[in-house]
């Protein structure tokens, strides 16, 4: 199934455009079973290409993308093929949405196409309305039988067994179960100073900067500030976050909604106050953690002062 791409404007010449086309190895597939996403890219030796997020982009997919792939030659141009594995876990039609892909020329120029959307849809193993149930072969003869010597040794052989099974249990049960740690903590500074380090901006990927940037702090809201992010637009983060105080509310509103404005509405703010906005994401981050330490500590000073009071 190769699906084209869609054209943004360009101003080249037609013949040395890159190209890039997008397919799925199959339209439909079994609940879980995995499937593959491939993007095959063709543009001059001078242009560089900017890949999108395609695990941030399909929230609904698990994505573990393959190794990256390294340019090939072909004629006068260079080709590469980038590979996810795709898994889905609810059934029904998904939409792989338009994906856009950049390219970065040597004059500085970046030129974005954008792919098609992709369908694959997940069906039961066993398809709806299969009620019938497949005949069941009937049982083989074995001629000769098991001499009684020997069934007396299996059956010896499983009493032991059974014995040692219910030893082992017995033991088990007296010993104290291992405390299961929880995973570290995600350092979410260290994912901002990631992000700027990835030369993003330089190469002409503004609106994936923000983008990524954006899902970076909206994560670690989840996560550390119980608001669900993932999945709302700046208001209605803004309208949950009530538990952090309102100067620290419009930090993180502020900063999403210049997010919004780059990936929306096509802004481009200048180079400096870009790159200073992973700075303002660590600030945030670095604020909010402080905050919530703050609340945690003077509720266990409520907490024992309500039990030394008489």
């Amino acid at each position: 199934m190769a699906l084209w791409l869609l054209w943004l404007g360009w101003a080249g010449p037609l013949a040395a455009a890159p190209q890039v086309e997008a397919r799925l190895d199959t339209a439909r597939v079994t609940l879980g079973d995995p499937f593959h996403l491939e993007l095959r890219l063709r543009y001059g030796r001078s242009e560089k290409p900017i890949l999108p997020p395609v695990g941030a982009l399909l929230p609904d997919f698990s994505v573990r993308p393959d190794p990256p792939a390294k340019p090939a030659p072909a004629g006068p141009e260079l080709e590469q093929v980038q590979r996810y594995e795709l898994r889905l876990y609810k059934l029904g039609e998904h939409r792989i949405p338009p994906l856009e892909i950049g390219f970065v020329q040597e004059g500085g120029d970046t030129l974005a196409l954008i792919t098609p959307a992709l369908a694959v849809e997940v069906v039961r193993v066993r398809q709806e309305g299969d009620e019938e149930l497949r005949d069941i072969a009937p049982p083989v003869e074995i001629p000769g039988g098991i001499p009684a010597w020997l069934a007396g040794i299996l059956a010896a052989l499983v009493a032991a067994g059974l014995a040692a099974g219910v030893y082992w249990w017995l033991r088990r049960r007296r010993q104290p179960l291992a405390e299961v740690l929880p995973p570290p903590p995600r350092d979410y500074v260290a994912e901002f100073a990631r992000i700027a380090a990835m030369g993003l901006l330089e190469r002409g990927g503004m609106k994936i900067y923000y983008s990524l940037l954006s899902e970076t702090l909206r994560r670690f809201l989840e996560e550390s500030a119980g608001v669900e992010a993932m999945e709302r637009t700046t208001e209605e983060i803004v309208q949950a976050a009530t538990e952090l105080d309102r100067p620290l509310i419009g930090e993180i509103e502020r900063f999403l909604g210049a997010a919004d404005l780059v990936k929306f509405a096509r802004f481009s703010p200048p180079l400096q106050e870009a790159r200073q906005a992973s700075e303002t994401g660590k600030a945030i981050v670095r604020q909010v953690l402080a905050f919530k330490a703050e609340q945690e500590k003077k509720a266990e000073e409520a907490r024992q002062a309500a039990l030394s009071s008489p």
